[in-house]
C-alpha cells in the first residue's frame, strides 16, 4: 500500500510538470513582437517612420495595432545616418498621450490608471514611459500589456549629443498604438 501511494504522487507530480511545460509555449505565444523603424529626415528636424503600420484604419506609417487579448513588445530602432552638428542622433524617450484622440494630442501624458496598468509609465504627468530591458541609444523598447481597450498617440524623442555628452537638439515623430484590450 505504501508503494502505491508513492507512486500516484510521484505520478501525479509528473502530470503536474508536463501540464505546466505545455500551458508555458501558449503563455509565451501571447506576446508579439513589433519592430518600428525610425530615421533622421534629411533636414534634421525629424525623425520618418520607415516600416508600414498595422492598423486597419487610418493606417499611418508606425501605426501599432495590438489585437484583443495579445501583449507586445515594441521595439523603436533608430537607422540610417545618425551624424548630426558635432555629434550622433540617440534615442532618447518615449511619451503617451492624447487618449481616444482622433488627432494627434498639443500636448503628452496625463495618463490615467488604464493607461498606466498597459504601459510601465515612469512620469504620468509627462507621459514617459520606462524602456524596457534591453534598450539602447538606438533601440528604446517598450511593452504593452494591452489589458483596456483605446487608442494612443505615442511620441519618440532622439537627442543630438555631442562628443561632450551635452545635447544639441531634439527630434521627434508621433503615430499612435490601438489597443485591443482583453476585456
Amino acid at each position: 500500500m505504501r508503494g502505491t501511494t508513492k507512486n500516484i504522487k510521484f505520478l501525479t507530480q509528473i502530470i503536474v510538470v508536463i501540464a505546466l511545460a505545455g500551458l508555458y509555449p501558449v503563455a509565451q505565444a501571447q506576446v508579439s513582437n513589433v519592430t518600428v523603424a525610425l530615421q533622421v529626415n534629411a533636414a534634421q528636424t525629424g525623425m520618418d517612420v520607415t516600416t508600414r503600420g498595422s492598423c486597419a484604419n487610418n493606417n499611418h506609417r508606425g501605426c501599432v495595432d495590438v489585437p484583443a487579448n495579445k501583449k507586445v513588445r515594441i521595439q523603436f530602432i533608430l537607422n540610417g545616418n545618425r551624424q548630426c552638428n558635432g555629434g550622433s542622433w540617440n534615442l532618447s524617450g518615449v511619451y503617451l498621450g492624447g487618449k481616444n484622440s482622433a488627432h494627434k494630442t498639443g500636448s503628452w501624458g496625463n495618463l490615467d490608471s488604464e493607461v498606466q496598468s498597459d504601459f510601465s509609465v515612469a512620469n504620468a504627468s509627462t507621459g514617459l514611459l520606462n524602456p524596457d530591458s534591453g534598450s539602447n541609444s538606438q533601440k528604446i523598447i517598450i511593452f504593452d500589456a494591452n489589458r483596456y481597450a483605446y487608442d494612443i498617440w505615442y511620441k519618440v524623442t532622439a537627442s543630438c549629443i555631442s562628443a561632450n555628452g551635452s545635447s544639441m537638439g531634439t527630434i521627434e515623430t508621433d503615430p499612435r498604438i490601438k489597443n485591443g484590450g482583453t476585456q
